[in-house]
């Protein structure tokens, strides 16, 4: 099975946006088999947070980009955007970390079965 997890970052190094802030994230799809990872591109969205209102069009536009994705990793994000998220099939971390160790975790809990069990309609 593919895992793949969109990463709000501006480097693809660490973990550093705030999911309304992201205009960009990085996918990472990991082999739950093999434990493999590799990165398979950066998609480009439309900022959900425009100064102090929320553009609704564009968390959809998003959910819509990362449609193929089963996990988001944020630095930080709302708790409605969060559950919004959650509401259909993604898994949210918050994780202001560096990437690398946080796919080992995600390998080494095998995450991907946590959110098979949680999120069946995803997977």
């Amino acid at each position: 099975m593919a895992y793949r997890i969109a990463i709000a970052s501006t480097d693809g190094i660490v973990v550093n946006q705030h999911f309304g802030h992201a205009e960009r994230f990085h996918i990472i799809e990991l082999d739950a088999e093999t434990g493999n990872y590799s990165f398979t591109g950066t998609r480009e969205v439309e900022r959900v947070c425009q100064g102090h209102y929320h553009n609704d069009s564009s968390f959809d536009k998003i959910i819509e980009v990362l449609s193929d994705v089963h996990a988001v990793l944020v630095a930080k994000i709302g708790q409605g955007a969060s559950q919004q998220l959650e509401c259909r099939g993604l898994t949210v971390y918050e994780a202001p970390f560096p990437i690398e160790p946080l796919i080992e975790k995600i390998k080494s809990d095998k995450l991907w079965e946590v959110d098979k069990w949680r999120y069946p309609t995803k997977n």
